[in-house]
């Protein structure tokens, strides 16, 4: 990677976490923003822990 894109990804993420944490702070709830945005990202972790506990339970199961 150049550092143009190096550069564009440090500062999106550094916008995401700043936009993330403003949010949580103006929010009268933590616990409901924290399941807002969990429910708004569920499509992307959701997979990887799926196939996490596929693993586990299948492949690593003690019979």
């Amino acid at each position: 990677m150049n550092e143009k894109a190096l550069l564009f990804i440090f500062i999106g993420l550094t916008l995401f976490i700043i936009y993330f944490l403003i949010g949580m702070f103006l929010a009268e709830n933590v616990n409901t923003y924290l399941d807002k945005w969990m429910r708004k990202t569920l499509w992307i972790w959701l997979p990887f822990y799926a196939l996490w506990r596929l693993i586990r339970e299948v492949i690593f199961s003690k019979r």
